[in-house]
């Protein structure tokens, strides 16, 4: 309820209990499926001061800057005009999410076991945007 979340952040289709976001450390973002651009791991970044790791097999690294590791990446400060950029680090690979850990047709795949692997009880935010791709 928003009152045990001590009320409610909202961003685009995007909703957060304030509660569940306060500053922890080792808090940690995951993003599958990030296209050309990922509001979802820039805002985890930019707004919450959260790391994250993005994770997209499908799109060309010359078509999205994290994925080609050109987007600042922990370097300056941010502004919702800049275009790519993290306030704090993040890590992309050209992974997909899947039911197992293989690799098909040149795309390396993990399942969501593996990336959580080792994280704590409510230490990751997890995005998942695959339109059945995956």
């Amino acid at each position: 309820t928003g009152e045990e979340c001590d009320g409610w952040h909202m961003f685009g289709d995007q909703t957060w209990c304030n509660k569940a976001m306060k500053k922890t450390p080792g808090v940690l973002a995951l993003s599958f499926g990030i296209e050309e651009r990922d509001l979802f791991s820039e805002y985890m970044s930019n707004y919450y001061r959260v790391p994250t790791k993005l994770y997209d097999c499908f799109i060309e690294p010359e078509k999205s800057p994290p994925m080609a590791g050109t987007a600042p990446n922990g370097t300056k400060k941010c502004d919702q005009n800049s275009g790519h950029c993290y306030e704090t680090q993040y890590q992309s690979y050209r992974v997909c999410l899947g039911p197992e850990r293989v690799k098909v047709h040149g795309r390396q795949y993990v399942t969501l076991a593996d990336t959580l692997k080792g994280r704590g009880p409510l230490s990751t935010h997890v995005k998942i945007d695959v339109e059945g791709s995956e």
